[in-house]
């Protein structure tokens, strides 16, 4: 009985806090630094494996009973992203799509695998395919932004998404170090990607 308690409060704070949760933390403001990408949920810096591994064995177990149980497909995803294990959560993060393939949290945070599994242009893809079934998805420009600054070294689109996301949430929280990041690759900080 606890355990089931345990688990339904665990996929109940894992529905609430969406998939692309924001880190509270503001980054500092180093020219054309921006953070790497998004995580989908706020992590305490001495997170380590025995969490995971016992927040894992909960959704295994879960699934197990209930094989296509959304919540705990994407909560089994996000353990695995969070934990760092990026094939096996783009595995869960593929199986939820199947249950709801319009789901741009879910498609973003597969993206953001995609692109730590070094495979940008998937990333770049599934950013995409997000913003077809929520064009204002934030944090599917934001990734792509920095999937073109980081991975693709196409400033220009960069900028131009990053200046997107700005227009439609200028309060962002990353938003001053996205202007800071902006002004330095229109200097010249960064020369231009052909």
């Amino acid at each position: 009985m606890m355990k089931n308690v345990l688990l339904i409060a665990v996929l109940f704070f894992s529905l609430l806090s969406g998939c692309t949760r924001q880190e509270e933390k503001k980054p500092s403001v180093v020219p054309f630094a921006v953070p790497a990408a998004i995580e989908h949920s706020n992590k305490l810096e001495n997170d380590q494996g025995p969490y995971y591994d016992g927040l894992i064995e909960e959704f295994r177990a879960t699934l197990a009973g209930d094989p296509n149980n959304f919540a705990a497909l994407v909560g089994l995803g996000n353990a695995y992203f969070d934990s760092g294990q990026w094939k096996k959560a783009v595995v869960m993060y593929e199986h939820a799509l199947a249950i709801d393939p319009r789901n741009a949290d879910v498609r973003t945070d597969m993206g953001t695998a995609y692109r730590n599994l070094g495979m940008p242009d998937r990333a770049l893809a599934e950013y995409r395919a997000a913003l077809v079934e929520e064009p204002g998805h934030l944090n599917a420009r934001y990734n792509m932004g920095i999937v073109f600054a980081h991975d693709k070294k196409n400033y220009q689109a960069a900028i131009h998404m990053w200046e997107e996301l700005l227009k439609l949430a200028p309060n962002f929280p990353y938003a001053d170090h996205i202007r800071a990041s902006i002004a330095a690759l229109k200097k010249g900080n960064v020369k231009a990607a052909r």
